[in-house]
């Protein structure tokens, strides 16, 4: 199926959901260019949630679009033409490695990610203007709190979940789901780097007697904490 054809196909799919003018080409009502790839569709309708976030109509059409641009997808693969099947979608039915847990790119907002980035510069700067013979990794530790907090604020915009007032217990459950996809997601991260930048040079040293400079030794914390703070940076801007 050509890419018009898709178009087409997505178009009249979003049109009979119940579309109409501009917003019977879900292309324009997602805001992207024809034939976009799956990043960019998954961004611009992660963008639409947060500015419909209080528009259920609105959010309720956004997804549609982004229903029918995959299905027009879809189709395509079913009927075996897969030149114009975005690869994410082609591999649709494999299971992710980390499942359901493994992060999803998501784009937050341009004053999200100055947030999240400026709670990892005071971490790094905390830890660099303090004496070396003081050092400690707890600035760090304290803007990991931070990030779960500023990734639960995330899933919140762009994943709101069943209103309290329809069904409170669907709503609690799904709450809770965000929160403990945050704590994982974040302290994963946090984790991983930690373990990479502090805790096995420091078991490499130790077993094979390197000697480790002194000054090494003094900005070892700084340095662990700057590699740490750009991860979670990086997770909170671009990842859900």
């Amino acid at each position: 199926m050509s890419a018009s054809r898709g178009t087409f196909v997505a178009a009249r799919a979003s049109a009979a959901a119940g579309g109409a003018g501009s917003d019977a080409d879900p292309w324009k009502a997602l805001g992207v260019p024809q034939g976009a790839d799956a990043d960019a569709i998954k961004k611009a309708l992660d963008r639409k949630k947060l500015l419909y976030k209080s528009e259920p109509e609105k959010l309720a059409a956004m997804e549609t679009a982004y229903e029918s641009i995959v299905q027009a997808s879809l189709q395509a693969r079913l009927r075996g033409d897969v030149s114009s099947v975005d690869s994410r979608v082609l591999k649709a039915d494999t299971v992710p490695l980390f499942g359901p847990w493994a992060p999803i790119p998501s784009e937050a907002p341009l004053k999200d990610k100055k947030v999240n980035v400026a709670i990892s510069v005071a971490a790094f700067f905390v830890t660099l203007f303090t004496p070396g013979q003081i050092r400690t990794l707890q600035p760090i530790i304290y803007a990991t709190i931070f990030h779960v907090f500023r990734m639960f604020m995330k899933l919140v915009d762009v994943d709101p979940g069943p209103s309290a007032n329809i069904d409170k217990d669907a709503a609690v459950r799904h709450n809770n789901k965000r929160f403990f996809r945050s704590f994982a997601l974040v302290i994963g991260t946090f984790a991983v780097t930690l373990g990479l930048t502090y805790y096995v040079p420091n078991i490499i040293f130790e077993m094979f007697k390197v000697k480790v400079p002194v000054w090494y030794l003094l900005n070892q914390e700084v340095f662990v904490t700057g590699v740490v703070a750009t991860a979670l940076a990086y997770l909170t801007c671009f990842y859900r």
